[in-house]
């Protein structure tokens, strides 16, 4: 998946998620607030410092070990609920 797609559906889940992602955005999410490379954002609550995504975005992206700098790989390895197997953009 190409990281347009990849930043699309992620927004697009974001708005309507099921239950299991989520619950897998939610354990992202408290990795994320532990981070030392959380930012504040003027137009998005929280961002990341590496890669400047949009925190509340980016913990719905449907790619597994979508943080790039490793922090969410235990989690994602272990919530296999979450996987898009589709070849659609939604």
């Amino acid at each position: 998946m190409n990281k347009i797609e990849e930043i699309f559906r992620a927004w697009i889940t974001a708005a309507k998620p099921t239950k299991s992602e989520a619950e897998l955005a939610a354990k992202r999410y408290s990795i994320c607030l532990k981070c030392e490379w959380i930012k504040d954002s003027i137009i998005f609550d929280t961002k990341c410092g590496e890669c400047g995504c949009p925190i509340n975005k980016k913990i719905f992206s449907p790619v597994k070990g979508a943080c790039r700098i490793g922090k969410w790989d235990d989690v994602d390895s272990v919530d296999k609920s979450n996987t898009k197997e589709s070849k659609t953009i939604i």
